[in-house]
């Protein structure tokens, strides 16, 4: 099995993270997706999630666990959002929760949704979303990670972040197009082994 390579650097993001507004961790499922909140999901059938959200789903081997629920919160359209001191228009799209009971050591919540389109030129885009992600603020609970530090490391062949807090991991990534993050209680070493496996 491969494992994630953390490199500890939160000076500069190899991975962008999608613009959102400040995390708050009674409202948004995790630091990368606030820009919807956890009460916003409902119940999907799996054979109408392409069709809502336009992605192919990861999941886990029966071996690993089963699949418990699955869920999905709409999209939507925001006119003028404040990225950085300026305006923008952002296409959020919808954000597929899903949630897996693994064989004996707990829970894994995997989000999986199309990377925002910005209404900025490619490049630019995401130099302004990483500088508004490391933006400082007087308080915490303004800044884009609500004051998270995360890390960097690599993980399925991809640059990712890590974020730890409350005795959960949340790893984000892309690959194929499609942003995920994955959240669980379990070590480090042991979450890291079950998103290599995602199939």
């Amino acid at each position: 099995m491969a494992s994630a390579v953390l490199t500890g650097s939160i000076l500069t993001f190899a991975q962008t993270p999608p613009p959102g507004v400040p995390f708050d961790g009674t409202k948004h499922p995790n630091p990368i997706i606030t820009f919807v909140e956890t009460k916003d999901f409902k119940p999907i059938s799996p054979d109408q999630v392409k069709k809502e959200s336009g992605i192919e789903l990861l999941g886990i081997s029966q071996d690993e666990g089963k699949r418990q629920s699955i869920e999905i919160a709409d999209g939507r359209f925001v006119k003028n959002m404040p990225i950085l001191g300026g305006r923008t228009d952002v296409t959020f799209y919808p954000v597929v929760r899903q949630k897996f009971q693994l064989s004996d050591r707990g829970e894994l919540v995997l989000y999986s949704f199309r990377f925002p389109k910005v209404a900025l030129p490619p490049d630019f885009a995401r130099i302004v979303l990483n500088e508004a992600a490391l933006e400082k603020k007087k308080k915490p609970s303004e800044m884009r990670f609500g004051g998270a530090k995360p890390e960097t490391l690599e993980i399925r062949g991809a640059k990712a972040l890590l974020f730890e807090g409350d005795g959960q991991i949340t790893v984000y990534w892309q690959e194929a197009g499609t942003a995920h993050t994955a959240t669980s209680t379990l070590p480090r070493k042991e979450l890291f082994e079950i998103i290599e496996d995602l199939l």
